[in-house]
């Protein structure tokens, strides 16, 4: 993971040529060591737009999972800590994203927000924030009950202080392992997004 990231990063200093050079004498050809991976109809080398387009497949996972951690796990902390009715409007609509295919969801928003970069990020951030939101209420449900929690009420402690200093951090592992699988989903997502033209 590392290594595609500093392909990715280092895309101009690895990349064997300009990803955009057009050379139609050179369409088509098959692997070869001028071309390691051959070119495409335009002559452009393969490989090189591969490293270029990590640049675009990581920025668009990274950032569409941020934004489902963020916001999801804003909305699970809230529905763990508060129960009652607050838990139980969070965690209906929650239940009404999640009965949409991410894909669908995803392709909704995007046809909604139109096309761009930004917009696609956007939009798989949000198709993936209801499962944020449910693994940060299961980890909230787990904690809040802790004594540590307890004493922190008794100190008289505010609410946002008790989440963000003392139940979040207590429940990063499973927001960690969440967010590494939703990457990889993220960029699938975004390339069937992109392959429609969104």
């Amino acid at each position: 993971l590392l290594l595609l990231v500093l392909v990715a990063v280092f895309a101009p200093l690895r990349a064997p040529y300009d990803y955009a050079a057009q050379d139609l004498m050179s369409s088509f050809e098959p692997p070869s060591w001028k071309h390691p991976l051959g070119t495409d109809d335009f002559g452009r080398d393969i490989l090189s737009r591969i490293i270029y387009g990590a640049r675009v497949s990581l920025q668009v996972g990274v950032f569409a999972v941020f934004i489902a951690m963020m916001s999801g796990g804003a909305l699970g902390a809230i529905a763990g800590y508060y129960g009652g009715r607050i838990d139980g409007a969070i965690m209906r609509g929650m239940d009404i994203l999640l009965s949409i295919p991410q894909i669908l969801l995803a392709i909704a928003i995007a046809a909604a927000l139109g096309p761009g970069l930004l917009n696609l990020t956007i939009a798989v951030g949000v198709a993936a924030l209801p499962t944020f939101a449910r693994v940060v209420r299961g980890a909230v449900l787990s904690i809040v009950g802790q004594e540590y929690i307890e004493a922190a009420q008794c100190m008289g402690a505010s609410d946002a202080w008790i989440i963000i200093r003392h139940i979040l951090p207590n429940c990063s592992a499973p927001i960690i392992v969440q967010s590494t699988i939703r990457v990889a989903q993220a960029i699938l997502a975004a390339a069937a997004l992109s392959f429609l033209g969104l």
